[in-house]
């Protein structure tokens, strides 16, 4: 049996895998295989390199550290010469290259200690692109290239940007890569729309995350492994982009999945494993 960890993307919102990667190793449920997409594949590179509770409790350090001018410096200027067509993001990728640096001590993606994919997206074909070797900076930037946000990212030849586009939780990928079990670590759900939250962003938001959701519950249910749906805390905001609630969710991500692995769901809906099961709730 291959066991495999596979983390869906959503920026801010991927801050409960860390949580559910501590409650898996407690459990004594280690990883033959990681594979995530955009921030997903930032956590699970993180791991894979040093897949040991100190390992976990570094990235956890990372995560509660993080705000959005960390990696999303948002500068009008550039965001006037990116809709203007001057340049090929709003955001410059600098500052998200330094923070993936200083998270990341591997030079090749094939040095992990837990053999690793980065799931990226060809810009010009749609086509899910894993990424199993070679710099793990450029890998985690393309996989992270949010289209208009971020610039593609050029690896041997083609334009990648976010693998969320093509496998936004990429459980078929991990299935091409060998594994035969899946522990799927979702993002964060993000809650009910109520009055504050009826702006443009928000709508917009939701509805890219309701169009990933039926991509994603489509190819839990045409995978032919044994998918494993940990549950997900619900975020205090609907922006990907807003980092403040990271030790929440780290911490709720954390409980959710240690009772989840105990079978103890006394209070929550039914959580058990399911094989392929498109009825998982992956987006609000």
């Amino acid at each position: 049996m291959t066991t495999a960890f596979v983390l869906q993307g959503g920026a801010a919102l991927a801050a409960p895998q860390v949580g559910m990667l501590r409650a898996l190793l407690a459990a004594g449920i280690r990883p033959d295989l990681v594979v995530g997409s955009s921030a997903g594949a930032l956590n699970g590179v993180a791991f894979a390199q040093d897949p040991t509770e100190r390992g976990v409790a570094r990235l956890w350090d990372t995560w509660s550290r993080v705000r959005r001018r960390t990696v999303f410096p948002i500068r009008p200027v550039g965001v006037v010469a990116g809709l203007l067509g001057q340049r090929a993001g709003l955001v410059p990728a600098g500052p998200l290259r330094s923070w993936i640096e200083a998270g990341v001590s591997l030079t090749d993606l094939g040095d992990a200690a837990v053999p690793v994919g980065v799931v990226a997206t060809d810009a010009d074909t749609g086509e899910a692109v894993p990424l199993v070797s070679g710099r793990p900076v450029d890998a985690l930037l393309a996989s992270s290239a949010v289209p208009g946000v971020f610039p593609a990212v050029t690896i041997d030849g083609r334009r990648l940007v976010d693998g969320g586009i093509a496998a936004d939780l990429p459980v078929r990928i991990a299935e091409q890569l060998g594994a035969t079990t899946c522990y799927v670590l979702p993002r964060a759900a993000i809650p009910q729309p109520d009055a504050r939250q009826n702006g443009a962003v928000d709508a917009l938001v939701r509805a890219a995350y309701q169009v990933l959701g039926r991509a994603s519950s489509a190819d839990l249910a045409g995978a032919s492994v044994d998918v494993r749906v940990l549950p997900a805390p619900t975020s205090a905001s609907t922006s990907p982009f807003d980092f403040r609630d990271s030790e929440r969710l780290m911490q709720d991500g954390h409980d959710l999945a240690a009772r989840w692995l105990a079978r103890d769901v006394v209070d929550l809906v039914d959580l058990r494993p399911v094989r392929g099961s498109a009825a998982v709730a992956l987006a609000a």
